[in-house]
């Protein structure tokens, strides 16, 4: 570490640092504003695969990242157990699987909004009712909306622990791949929250 140290001082340290603020594109508040974005996009794949993919441009969420709204919601909805969206749909033999989320890449998630998406990959007899399916995701969707966040905090604290778990016993990265995710971190989070922003759960807070 002293030698890495001595490195990096030699290396960088004569960079000036000209004190700018770090741009903001806050100002840009509806990317998706067109007449196009309310569509449906029938798309030929390359392989044989049936897949319904539901999209929604939602305001920048990467002020909340002690929170993580996005995640609790693709919890819910990833939720395979009785009562699930999955569960539902395996039962009418129209769906093998669903992901639901934001993968916290600076596409789906930035200054100017963020992006949710539910993936459902269709059996032959699902995409022969793909309408029925989208209808019954936006059922699950309606009944999350009115039900609200859970009053008791059971599920947020749920997910909290595994993550907490996931965290503390994950393999070893390779260093550079450590490194580089550090650095993107120092772009997004405060100083204390460099090693566990992108993974660990902070606040419960239901308004959010």
């Amino acid at each position: 570490l002293d030698t890495l140290e001595k490195w990096v001082t030699e290396i960088f340290s004569e960079i000036p640092n000209n004190g700018l603020p770090k741009p903001s594109f806050g100002h840009l508040t509806q990317p998706f504003d067109t007449p196009e974005f309310h569509k449906l996009y029938r798309v030929v794949p390359v392989r044989k695969v049936h897949s319904l993919s539901i999209t929604w441009a939602l305001p920048p969420q990467e002020q909340y990242y002690r929170v993580k709204p996005l995640h609790y919601i693709s919890w819910l909805v990833g939720h395979e157990g009785k009562g699930s969206v999955l569960s539902f749909l395996r039962k009418k033999c129209w769906a093998l699987a669903l992901y639901g989320g934001n993968g916290e890449t600076g596409f789906e998630q930035n200054s100017t909004y963020s992006i949710f998406s539910i993936s459902v990959t269709l059996t032959d007899e699902g995409y022969r009712h793909f309408y029925e399916v989208a209808h019954v995701v936006f059922q699950y969707v309606k009944m999350l909306q009115k039900r609200g966040p859970d009053k008791r905090q059971v599920i947020w604290e749920e997910i909290q622990k595994i993550e907490a778990n996931e965290f503390h016993y994950q393999e070893q990265t390779d260093p550079v791949d450590y490194v580089e995710s550090l650095c993107e971190n120092m772009q997004l989070f405060q100083k204390e929250d460099f090693l566990t922003g992108d993974q660990l759960l902070f606040e419960y807070k239901p308004e959010v």
